[in-house]
């Protein structure tokens, strides 16, 4: 009963304090919230637009037509990627080609409003659009990219190119690998096309003679020969396959749309928290006040 009595007297000190000092309390209250209005309103709006997709697990389209695998339950064409796959996408929409295409393609140093002769401008403007643009990994494994920006409809172009720029720069990745590996393959097949050849010319001298040791060696060297030039033409032909095949690397749920309201500022949340700190610093103020006037009081 004695504690119950206790809060209710701390409860009243309180409710006097405040009503005590009601109108130094009411006046900041009363500016702030007013101050917030006005600053709510001066804030520039921003729109946001949100594409939203899943990795595809990638197969070769030279190794799925050779083996039949586009049917296999562990590796489809059509299945979707793991978190493993969500995360590499998330890391190359994160690369500097993409980034460059998009500020190249949009302009966004003028967008921005960034002064290139001002102090730092590369860096104001990574913070731009590391402000406005993000890249999320969803609960389902997803990936949302999110823009924001005070033109609407520039904020779902830049989303719809940045989803398109990363099928592009994972396809480029992808050939210039395949590319060194054709290479490779075309330089060894033309080499033994080169040595089958030398053997045939070889045959050519000694035809007259089959009984010949020298024939019947030529003549199954040529045999091997050709039937590792049959498996390389498959490689080859895989190989100039890999090297043009140009997949999406995507399951598109949702495109960009320019959006119909803001979603920056919420000028309700802004007022509000504005307010009830304004009113919690005025209290904690007054009492501060009347704190060091009693202490003044207790010295004199």
């Amino acid at each position: 009963m004695q504690n119950y009595n206790d809060y209710n007297f701390n409860s009243m000190d309180i409710i006097r304090f405040m009503f005590k000092h009601k109108w130094p309390i009411l006046t900041i209250t009363v500016i702030a919230a007013i101050a917030s209005v006005i600053v709510s309103y001066a804030i520039t709006p921003k729109f946001k637009s949100t594409v939203v997709f899943y990795p595809k697990t990638q197969v070769s389209i030279s190794h799925a037509l050779e083996t039949g695998q586009l049917i296999d339950a562990d590796d489809h064409i059509m299945n979707f990627g793991d978190e493993e796959a969500t995360e590499q996408l998330i890391q190359t929409l994160h690369s500097e080609d993409i980034s460059y295409a998009i500020i190249k393609k949009f302009d966004l140093m003028n967008h921005y409003e960034i002064d290139t002769e001002g102090e730092y401008p590369l860096t104001r403007l990574d913070e731009e659009i590391r402000d406005n643009i993000k890249f999320q990994k969803t609960e389902f494994q997803a990936v949302r990219i999110e823009v924001l920006d005070t033109d609407p409809q520039m904020a779902a172009d830049i989303a719809n190119e940045i989803a398109s720029l990363l099928d592009k720069t994972l396809n480029r990745m992808q050939n210039e690998v395949a590319i060194e590996i054709l290479r490779v393959v075309e330089g060894e097949y033309s080499l033994l096309l080169s040595e089958i050849e030398e053997i045939e010319n070889s045959m050519n001298k000694v035809r007259s003679n089959p009984n010949n040791p020298k024939y019947i060696s030529l003549s199954t060297r040529l045999v091997n020969e050709n039937q590792r030039l049959s498996e390389l033409k498959s490689k080859l032909v895989e190989a100039r396959v890999n090297a043009n095949q140009d997949l999406p690397r995507k399951f598109t749920v949702a495109k960009a749309f320019p959006a119909e309201k803001k979603s920056y500022p919420v000028r309700w949340l802004i007022c509000v928290v504005t307010t009830v700190s304004a009113f919690v610093f005025a209290v904690f103020m007054m009492l501060f006040i009347e704190r060091y006037k009693d202490l003044l009081k207790f010295k004199s």
